[in-house]
């Protein structure tokens, strides 16, 4: 297949010859010969010119999307719906306690609201009495105020109930807060909890925390919003810079840098070396990717698009970046270049050498 090419190349260097000579710098072909040589074009357009500061970096938890579960009241758990190492949703039931506390008062407000019905029923029916002129408005008030007491006493101690959360019979229910791994349990089946004894902790691991230190001399120019690459191993993890350290570290002289990432499918865990990619930006410059130069007779050529084929110009080069030449001079915005088949400009544009290597 290689020779097959080699002889294309040559048959279409023939065939397109005789119209160039010495080292004129235009080389002339039509659409079609370029199409069938495969020669590919790259627009040339001004990009912020950055640099990719890499820094040592280590995975934490995002402590927004941790979760700490305690038990509202004192009791004994009576029943465990979720064990450490489960994936739960938000809203998933995690155990229910059995609390005397909550036992009690769902007593008061049972008998709460009996009274609150009978002082009803007495208010209802007194005031119809009082409405037909049967019985004093003294009566009529008086059993309006103890069934309005009534009614603010149950709904004070339901309001009191509900605050508690989910009650099940005479258990609490509780519920996962967010979705997460169950990363440790603190509780067995028939164990007592008080307030200050947590029974779960969960994590969500979907958005992590890379935190990278940054030399003082690039800490400078990252900014918040840029974007970055979390390198571990062979996985490479898209995230956002979204906080830069206010100080240097007195024994390292760096300075603290957080990104946010998505953690898909879980490739960063908590506690994880890593590397950190963070690409700044800098002024507008005409960026070209380094395969579109050739070098003719100690000098940088680029290949641009003219209506009669191809003009062998030459750029001046300011730096190499990324795969990149950042270019000082000899090009304008909007003009195309060949970015593939440059060495076959080359050739047509400066012949073959004696040994057969082109300049």
């Amino acid at each position: 297949m290689k020779k097959i090419l080699i002889y294309l190349i040559t048959l279409l260097a023939f065939s397109f010859g005789g119209e160039e000579h010495g080292h004129e710098e235009e080389i002339h072909l039509t659409d079609k010969q370029i199409k069938l040589l495969g020669i590919k074009l790259y627009e040339v357009k001004r990009e912020p010119v950055g640099k990719i500061v890499k820094m040592p970096a280590e995975v934490e938890e995002n402590p927004l999307l941790n979760y700490v579960v305690y038990s509202p009241v004192e009791g004994i758990v009576r029943k465990l719906y979720k064990k450490e190492g489960d994936l739960v949703k938000k809203g998933e039931p995690l155990a229910e306690v059995y609390s005397p506390e909550l036992a009690n008062l769902i007593g008061e407000v049972r008998t709460a609201k009996v009274r609150m019905e009978s002082a009803r029923k007495l208010y209802e029916r007194y005031k119809k009495l009082y409405e037909q002129k049967v019985i004093k408005y003294t009566l009529f008030y008086n059993a309006m105020v103890e069934y309005e007491r009534a009614k603010g006493e149950y709904e004070a101690l339901l309001s009191k109930l509900k605050s508690f959360g989910e009650v099940k019979g005479y258990n609490l229910v509780l519920r996962s807060p967010g979705k997460g791994y169950v990363v440790k349990q603190n509780v067995v089946l028939g164990e007592s909890v008080g307030l200050d004894n947590f029974l779960f902790k969960i994590h969500s691991h979907e958005v992590v925390w890379v935190y990278g230190w940054a030399d003082e001399k690039s800490a400078k120019d990252i900014k918040e919003g840029m974007k970055g690459t979390a390198l571990s191993h062979e996985d490479r993890l898209p995230c956002r810079v979204d906080y830069i350290g206010h100080e240097v570290d007195r024994k390292t002289r760096r300075v603290k840098v957080r990104c946010v990432a998505q953690n898909k499918n879980h490739v960063l865990k908590p506690g994880m070396f890593v590397e950190l990619l963070v690409k700044t930006q800098g002024e507008p410059a005409i960026l070209i990717p380094k395969n579109a130069v050739q070098e003719i007779e100690g000098k940088k050529v680029v290949f641009v698009r003219t209506e009669e084929g191809f003009e062998a110009r030459p750029v001046t080069i300011l730096k190499e970046l990324n795969g990149y030449y950042v270019v000082l001079e000899g090009l304008k915005e909007g003009e195309r270049i060949a970015v593939t088949g440059t060495v076959f400009l080359k050739t047509k544009l400066v012949g073959v050498e004696e040994g057969g290597h082109a300049h």
